[in-house]
């Protein structure tokens, strides 16, 4: 009888759904014809599956979380191993938000979203094609807001021991029609990484750049300017021998789906890319 009960019960807790509120599944498919300057090839451009849920704690509280899985479109797989996609989980209330995983840098977030709005390209300027940290992984991320001032930082803490591998802080601030970003990381490696950025919008242009620098390393900076889908940028860097010029047009064609045009010339090579994109 007593094993009879167990089984029901297993059976019963099993058989009730999870209270979790808002899953919700998206995604990105992005496939791309390329030219490398003496070459053409097709493949993936950042293809994604996306799954995310929110759960309701009370009191203005809040659970979520977010998990990608890298896609190729060209090989029609699932990538493994490190795809550098998003998977964290985190609460959020009133007072802020506080998260675990792999996610968004601060220093991106504050910075480098002014310099690098690119698909494939971009980049130099933060901080030398690109190696300015984008995401990352083994992250705990808070953000909150005091006296109108974004406040976000974040610690790395991936190789052990008793130091962080790197922790980082920023703020994002308004001042009139200009938007600003700041942020300052400290690595235990020595490089340590500082970064400013800029936004405006002067008569439907909207401009943007930044810079960032690398103790011990080097510089680097860009601009850009968009109007009417089309964006022109320049980006330099101490690390290239000659600077990243490159535009991007975008279009939309509707249900989600845009099509890319990206050309580039890193004074060697002009290279570009052709984009069919659907979010979904």
């Amino acid at each position: 009888m007593q094993k009879k009960l167990i089984a029901a019960a297993i059976a019963g807790a099993l058989a009730t759904p999870l209270a979790v509120a808002d899953v919700a599944v998206s995604g990105s498919v992005r496939g791309a014809v390329k030219y490398d300057g003496s070459s053409w090839t097709m493949g993936n451009a950042g293809s994604r599956l996306r799954f995310k849920a929110n759960s309701d704690l009370g009191n203005g509280q809040s659970a979520f979380v977010n998990y990608e899985f890298g896609v190729d479109s060209g090989k029609g797989s699932i990538q493994t191993g490190k795809t550098s996609r998003l998977a964290y989980v985190g609460i959020k209330g009133d007072w802020g938000q506080l998260s675990l995983g792999a996610q968004w840098s601060t220093m991106f977030n504050v910075v480098g979203t002014y310099i690098d709005k690119s698909n494939i390209h971009g980049g130099l300027g933060y901080w030398g094609n690109g190696s300015g940290p984008y995401r990352n992984a083994n992250a705990v991320y808070v953000s909150t807001n005091i006296g109108g001032f974004g406040i976000s930082a974040d610690a790395v803490m991936s190789a052990g021991g008793d130091d962080i591998d790197a922790g980082t802080i920023g703020t994002n601030i308004n001042v009139g029609a200009v938007s600003m970003g700041l942020a300052y990381g400290d690595h235990s490696n020595g490089k340590d990484m500082t970064g400013v950025g800029a936004a405006i919008n002067l008569a439907g242009i909207g401009l943007s750049g930044g810079w960032t620098d690398v103790s011990n390393v080097g510089s680097g900076y860009g601009v850009n300017g968009k109007l009417a889908g089309i964006t022109l940028a320049y980006e330099d860097s101490d690390s290239a021998a000659d600077p990243m010029i490159w535009g991007h047009y975008a279009v939309g064609l509707g249900g989600g789906a845009k099509v890319i045009i990206e050309i580039a010339n890193d004074g060697t090579d002009t290279k570009g890319a052709g984009i069919l994109r659907l979010d979904f």
